[in-house]
């Protein structure tokens, strides 16, 4: 089944209530911060049976192997994990430039925080050079729509079948004007 939903709902009209009626699921914004277990707690609260949390980070990591990339690793999706059966997928942006040895070395570093922290969903945005290198390590990408797992942002048209999120920026009649400014990504949760 794909679940469709905005990407935030900070200006929504009636706010999260009004948007977990209207929606199955939402992309939260953790990049300039990981989600307070407070507000993970209340958000699953709120939300009714089936809805689904992804998250979209993080400015912190490095993608260079070592020990503090590991640990910002681990507090990141051990915090995501928090969503418990409401939690839907990760999105990550890989930087430009990245090359295959780099990406492959801090792969086999989220596999070992993987087996630690439990299974997490993960779609990676990234150059159509690492495309070969993030499949075969069995990881979606974003807007790949051949692939069995589906993350895609703004898409013109939707699978009729798959498994996955599809994920909209919001119109103005979706959100306050305040939260939306012309051309810019902004922080959304």
């Amino acid at each position: 089944m794909i679940l469709e939903g905005l990407r935030g709902y900070r200006g929504y009209p009636g706010g999260f209530k009004a948007y977990a009626k209207a929606f199955p699921t939402v992309e939260l914004s953790w990049w300039h911060r990981v989600g307070d277990r407070k507000t993970i707690s209340r958000l699953r609260a709120l939300a009714p049976e089936g809805f689904r949390f992804s998250v979209f980070g993080h400015k912190h990591l490095t993608f260079q192997p070592g020990g503090e990339e590991r640990r910002t690793l681990r507090r990141f999706l051990r915090r995501f994990r928090l969503f418990g059966e409401k939690q839907g997928a990760v999105r990550l942006v890989l930087p430009k430039g990245l090359k295959p040895a780099q990406l492959a070395r801090w792969l086999d570093l989220l596999e070992g925080v993987l087996e630690e922290v439990g299974p997490v969903a993960i779609a990676f945005q990234v150059e159509k050079t690492l495309h070969l290198l993030i499949r075969s390590r069995g990881f979606a990408l974003v807007n790949e729509v051949e692939s069995p797992f589906l993350y895609l942002l703004d898409p013109e048209e939707v699978p009729k079948e798959g498994e996955g999120y599809v994920y909209r920026s919001p119109t103005p009649s979706q959100a306050a004007p305040s939260v939306l400014h012309l051309g810019a990504e902004v922080e959304r949760d």
